[in-house]
């Protein structure tokens, strides 16, 4: 998918989630929820286009000093692999990330950033600090799923990394190393027939979730008799 649809994911992930969060009651207690909407919504859309930050620099979706940081990190080996002609291998591989390569788009990247998040929503939020800590990477996360779920519903998909060693394991071929659920073919593909309806739909549910909240939000109520 392209940036523009993953940041209309990511969009559509903080209404969901928020709006999930608000009818089960999981709200942060004594914080006004327009705020904790306000601060989860910015962090969604950039965890929505994360993992693209292993683009080459000039193609990244966020050129922030954070994000240029993340970038450089991801290459820090892939000028050895450019200059040798030969892929690199063991923990070089590592810091040698490609566009949808398994360090940012694979089921072990997401689960490994799953992992961190719940030790930091765990933390205290009986302070300023644990609540607003809270609330940007709950954001960040439901941005971070919504790029995974739209990246598995195009040909390319996202790595399996699980499936990979168990194949390396069995020596057998017959776990596929990527999830994807679409088939290859030209309406599935990146900017194409198919992305345009996703996203066409997808911000017709945010607008639908935007009522709603604003409606859940109003002081008052419209009673027709």
């Amino acid at each position: 998918m392209m940036g523009q649809t993953h940041r209309v994911g990511g969009m559509l992930c903080a209404l969901a989630g928020y709006t999930y969060l608000e009818s089960k009651g999981m709200l942060i207690a004594d914080v006004s929820p327009l705020v904790q909407l306000t601060i989860m919504y910015p962090f969604a859309i950039y965890g929505s286009t994360f993992p693209d930050l292993d683009h080459n620099p000039d193609s990244i979706p966020s050129k922030d000093i954070f994000s240029l940081l993340i970038n450089k990190i991801l290459h820090l080996t892939s000028g050895i692999r450019e200059r040798s002609g030969k892929d690199l291998k063991g923990p070089l591989a590592v810091f040698d990330a490609r566009h949808r390569s398994w360090q940012t788009h694979s089921d072990l990247f997401l689960l490994i950033c799953i992992v961190l998040s719940i030790t930091f929503i765990g933390g205290d939020v009986s302070t300023a600090n644990g609540i607003i800590l809270k609330l940007v990477v709950t954001g960040f996360m439901l941005g971070l799923v919504s790029h995974m779920i739209l990246d598995i519903i195009t040909p390319a998909g996202i790595w399996c990394i699980g499936a990979a060693v168990l194949s390396k394991v069995t020596k057998s071929r017959k776990f596929p190393v990527k999830i994807h659920l679409v088939p290859h073919s030209r309406f599935f593909a990146t900017g194409g027939t198919w992305e345009t309806i996703v996203r066409y739909f997808m911000w017709v549910a945010c607008i639908l979730l935007m009522v709603r909240i604003i409606w859940g939000m109003l002081p008052y109520r419209i009673v027709f008799s």
